[in-house]
């Protein structure tokens, strides 16, 4: 395998916290101090929950110009124009406390053009035991399988995600994985990720993406069924989660398996005019009335490929996964999947009705995590279930340096 990886007890990674955060302070559950970069000893220090105060970025600027962004903590004059500084505590035993959550690791904190970049520097095990917990959430011990499964897609994620071109290598949300600290962690999260301890998804000997989601429906889809400006992976097709010899599915347990959304003419029309100009050629006003919505066509795995929205003000196509962010809820939320069909009704020359009957809740590429809660119940251990959702892929340990 290529790649300057470490073992998960050294590999370290970089979490993006905030971007934003001025004003905001930082403590501790025991003794911590902040630290120039490179240096063994801390400029300052500080007792247990002790806050620093608020935190923000200067610039000094003169008729000469401006000099560069440092960090100025409120509480202490640091005397320092070093960047970026390090938070860390100063006992193996205690956490560094950010925005009300605690932190293994250290917090960096660097200087950015908007404002102050707050990341979260910590070992890929640590990172993982506030990832896994969230993602798969409280599982019996029956579907422990499903727990370590999303341990090694979670793992594996992280390892191909490493980067040096830029500051950090993952935000802490949906845009990578949710991760949420010391806050999160679980016993049995811990347990599994202990007992896959740096097992990664392999394809040619190399760590793969591995994007995961909630609930494929029937059948998990390919890149480009969804995400239509990227490539396909030979690892990343349709896998049919339906249990052989039945009419069900692995993942028929999950509360979003089916569901149904409706509109009435307003509704739709209140939707399109805030998010049908994000995704298409359409105006950002003056839509008029949404005359027809249609499908056009299927993808392999029975989504739904594109639609086209017709209004008073032209035609527009949504393509794959722009049409989850463009029919949303009344409270902004994404539709479910795309796995759905349509029932729309007419009346005075708009539709007057739309129903979207669907199955499955995500993106539906990668693993389906309710199949692996199925798939756990039914006795597949966690490298048959890994196996499945990546298929042509081996299960295998990162390569340490």
């Amino acid at each position: 395998m290529r790649g300057p990886y470490k073992s998960g007890a050294s590999q370290l990674v970089r979490i993006l916290l905030v971007t934003d955060s001025s004003g905001r302070g930082i403590s501790g559950t025991g003794e911590w101090g902040v630290f120039e970069p490179g240096k063994s000893s801390p400029i300052a220090r500080f007792q247990p929950n002790e806050e620093s105060g608020p935190i923000r970025v200067v610039q000094e600027c003169t008729s000469a110009g401006c000099g560069t962004s440092r960090v100025l903590i409120s509480s202490v004059n640091l005397n320092t124009d070093k960047a970026p500084l390090i938070v860390r505590p100063l006992r193996d035993d205690s956490f560094i406390t950010w925005n009300g959550k605690r932190y293994r690791g250290e917090i960096v904190l660097t200087p950015g053009d908007s404002g102050l970049l707050v990341t979260n520097r910590l070992t890929m095990d640590s990172y993982l035991r506030g990832v896994v917990p969230l993602e798969i959430g409280n599982r019996t011990a029956a579907e422990f399988a499903a727990v370590q499964a999303q341990a090694v897609a979670a793992r594996t994620y992280a390892y191909k995600h490493l980067t040096s071109a830029r500051a950090f290598d993952m935000y802490s949300t949906v845009q990578d994985q949710v991760y949420g600290g010391v806050d999160a962690e679980k016993p049995q999260s811990d347990s599994a990720i202990r007992t896959t301890a740096d097992v990664v998804v392999l394809y040619n000997g190399q760590p793969i993406s591995t994007p995961y989601h909630s609930t494929c429906g029937g059948s998990t889809a390919a890149v480009t069924e969804v995400w239509y400006n990227q490539p396909d992976e030979p690892y990343l097709r349709p896998v049919s989660d339906k249990i052989p010899g039945t009419d069900h599915y692995y993942c028929d347990p999950s509360p979003r398996f089916s569901w149904t959304q409706n509109y009435d003419a307003a509704g739709l029309r209140a939707v399109m005019e805030k998010y049908l100009a994000t995704y298409t050629s359409a105006p950002k006003s003056n839509l008029g009335k949404i005359t027809d919505i249609r499908e056009e066509g299927r993808t392999p795995s029975g989504r739904v490929a594109a639609l086209t929205v017709q209004t008073e003000s032209g035609s527009y196509r949504l393509r794959g996964n722009d049409i989850r962010f463009v029919l949303r809820d009344p409270k902004g939320a994404i539709l479910n999947s795309t796995y759905f069909t349509l029932t729309r009704e007419t009346a005075g020359g708009e539709v007057s009705n739309l129903t979207v009957n669907g199955r499955g809740y995500g993106h539906g590429i990668g693993m389906c995590q309710w199949g692996a809660i199925g798939r756990a119940r039914a006795g597949q251990n966690y490298r048959t279930i890994l196996e499945t959702y990546y298929p042509g892929t081996t299960i295998g340990r990162i390569a340490s340096q």
